[in-house]
């Protein structure tokens, strides 16, 4: 068997080079990762921090509802009944 020339040598070595430099690409680094858990987290508490506001502002919506709607008729109805019938 013949020895390889150079050129052979370094066609093969930069097709290893170019395969492991594709094959790199499908890697995430460290610090990729970690920029990703961390953009995650601020998505993350964006969110926890819509739904409390949401549920704040449900709560608002039940206190106006009762202190609008029902207590009114709640007051009327024990009004009608110590009154009388007119």
């Amino acid at each position: 068997m013949d020895e390889p020339t150079i050129g052979e040598l370094l066609r093969d070595l930069q097709a290893d080079v170019s395969r492991i430099l594709s094959q790199m690409d499908r890697y995430v680094t460290q610090e990729q990762r970690a920029a990703d858990q961390r953009v995650a987290e601020l998505e993350l508490a964006a969110v926890a921090k819509q739904v409390a506001a949401q549920q704040a502002r449900t709560e608002a919506m039940k206190t106006w509802v009762w202190t609008a709607v029902v207590a009114p008729v709640i007051v009327g109805i024990i009004l009608y009944a110590v009154l009388g019938k007119p």
